[in-house]
């Protein structure tokens, strides 16, 4: 199941404690004054494969409770939900959506129960509530409801007892009123239970207290960012505190600019982002960094003042770590790579080998995506088939950026004999650099879709493994009888007499256009008669009075084996080939 969070935003009015009741099941639908449902917008299904693999955000009106006036003043309150990858390989992008969050959304799939990225998110979840208390909350939605066969009941009890072995406890089960998190059944094909839902994170809000100034300077939390043709640097953010308006001096990490540009999810333009609203920011001259904090300057020469305390504090950070560990370097993620695998030897009691020694398979990569979070989350998938495997394997990124495979990247993933991975919405800038991938024998490897993406990159990995030469066992036969005859040369032969038990026996296999030598091997007692390290081939190979090129399981045979003619009755024969192999 996918994991999302919700940002509960609290706006310019409360949201409604009021629940209107259902009767049976109700689709969700448009509410109150042209307000949209969860359901509206199928986030998932407009992406590559039809899975999460960016950080959304849509908007949902919540519906007022006319007694208290509420829209008396004009003011819309929302729930701004934003939807998060769930593969594994989008860890990174998680953690950044829940830095602009209020209320994680936790959804669990009726069928499936709890999974590792659940376990993933609870334990975030915990290590910010810990550090923040009060912070931030969790409400549970058990998806897939409407699933035939599903037990409704039965699930949700399965899966509050696996969220109580990690120490969430729902409102069913007892747990403190602190404590205690609001669980919810959904379906997002019939949109059963998103009304109560979204009820649910507007009374939720209400209880967290949410509270912002928009009339101070806006901050706010960068959740990707991209480069687009014509626009140049697009940023999505959430506005946590204040407001962001068109003109307004914005700063993020080392990165500055003025907003050119303001426009909401909808990509329609607005002259004014609200707290908890999210927004596209058109105006940063250099790309940021998703899950880094944006803030507004009063003035250009006040962004600059920042961006130089913040350019201060880098610098004393890295020498800081440059003084205390002095190490060679290398390039890309090795010396990380390096740096865990020293401290795994050591923890291990590994004395490693001499000095001097290395044994490591360095495979170079180049990376390319159409976002910033993207393009790291692909980074540490890479990174990662390289720290799992169970060999010594390097994933080096030696080049790794935004945009269009370039002339230069061309010119790196050839000097470095290294491949192009992109992924997302990443083309050539021109025929002569696809031109000149073709001449330098560049592999330029593009997906849309990141499991497809590592599928691919562990086949091409292979390419650097070393070599094996193993043997493929191709048959086995029973010797139901031994015959002494004379060949052509007048020299005393043995020929058994076989039933093949297993596969079949070969004089030689043809695989892919080329002949595979086959070979064989005497088993006497269950233990091997005939030498090891002896490759012995077959003299001759009949069905009946006809030569034969292979014979199958259950059929009889004879078989004479140049060179060995110690065969008895009882005797195993098994057939093999010796096949390339990778490690």
């Amino acid at each position: 199941a996918l994991r999302r969070r919700a940002v509960a935003g609290s706006t310019d009015s409360k949201a409604s404690k009021s629940k209107k009741k259902k009767k049976g099941k109700k689709s969700a639908k448009k509410r109150g004054q042209g307000g949209v449902s969860v359901s509206d917008d199928n986030v998932a299904g407009t992406e590559a494969g039809g899975i999460t693999q960016v950080i959304t955000a849509f908007e949902v009106p919540l519906p007022f409770d006319e007694s208290d006036g509420s829209s008396a003043d004009g003011g819309v309150s929302t729930v701004t939900f934003l939807d998060t990858p769930g593969h594994a390989a989008f860890k990174k992008m998680r953690q950044s959506g829940s830095s602009a969050t209020d209320v994680i959304v936790l959804v669990i799939a009726a069928d499936d129960g709890v999974s590792p990225q659940t376990v993933e998110i609870i334990d975030m979840y915990k290590s910010i509530r810990n550090a923040q208390p009060q912070s931030i909350s969790l409400v549970v939605a058990v998806s897939k409801v409407d699933k035939p066969g599903i037990d409704v009941d039965e699930s949700i009890r399965n899966i509050e007892n696996q969220l109580m072995t990690h120490e969430i406890y729902t409102e069913n089960v007892g747990g403190s009123d602190d404590d205690a998190c609001l669980l919810f059944p959904v379906s997002g094909l019939t949109g059963e239970g998103l009304d109560e839902l979204v009820d649910g994170l507007g009374l939720q809000s209400e209880m967290m207290d949410l509270r912002a100034d928009d009339a101070a300077h806006g901050e706010g939390i960068v959740i990707d960012a991209r480069i687009e043709k014509g626009l140049g640097v697009v940023a999505d953010a959430i506005i946590r505190w204040g407001s962001v308006t068109k003109g307004d001096f914005v700063v993020s990490g080392m990165h500055a600019g003025r907003v050119k540009f303001l426009n909401d999810v909808g990509n329609k333009p607005i002259k004014k982002a609200r707290p908890s609203q999210p927004v596209r920011i058109v105006g940063f001259k250099s790309l940021p960094k998703a899950g880094d904090p944006v803030v507004c300057a009063a003035s250009e020469d006040e962004a600059k003042e920042l961006i130089r305390l913040r350019e201060s504090e880098l610098m004393n950070a890295e020498r800081a770590e440059f003084e205390n560990e002095v190490e060679l370097q290398v390039t890309g993620t090795a010396a990380k790579q390096g740096s865990f695998t020293q401290k795994a030897h050591e923890h291990y009691g590994y004395e490693g080998e001499e000095e001097g020694s290395n044994n490591s398979i360095w495979i170079p990569v180049v990376i390319k995506a159409d976002s910033h979070g993207t393009l790291d989350a692909v980074k540490d998938a890479l990174v990662t088939i390289g720290t799992e495997s169970k060999l010594d394997i390097v994933i080096d990124p030696v080049e790794m950026s935004t945009g269009v495979v370039t002339m230069s990247d061309v010119v790196m993933a050839r000097e470095a004999d290294a491949a192009i991975f992109t992924f997302g919405q990443v083309g050539t800038a021109d025929k002569e650099t696809k031109a000149q991938a073709i001449t330098d024998q560049v592999s330029i490897r593009s997906h849309d879709i990141i499991y497809r993406l590592l599928e691919d990159a562990k086949d091409y990995f292979k390419n650097y493994l070393p070599v094996k030469l193993v043997d493929k066992i191709q048959g086995k036969a029973n010797v139901q009888a031994v015959f002494d005859v004379t060949d052509s040369k007048k020299n005393a032969v043995s020929i058994a007499g076989l039933r093949v038990t297993e596969g079949h026996l070969y004089k030689e296999k043809s695989a892919d256009d080329t002949k595979l030598p086959c070979y064989y091997r005497v088993y006497r007692q269950g233990k091997l008669f005939s030498g090891d390290g002896v490759n012995l081939s077959a003299s001759s190979l009949r069905k009946g009075k006809d030569d034969a090129d292979s014979v199958r399981n259950g059929e009889e045979c004879g078989l004479g084996i140049a060179g060995f003619n110690d065969l008895v009755e009882g005797d195993l024969i098994e057939c093999y080939s010796v096949v390339e192999t990778r490690a």
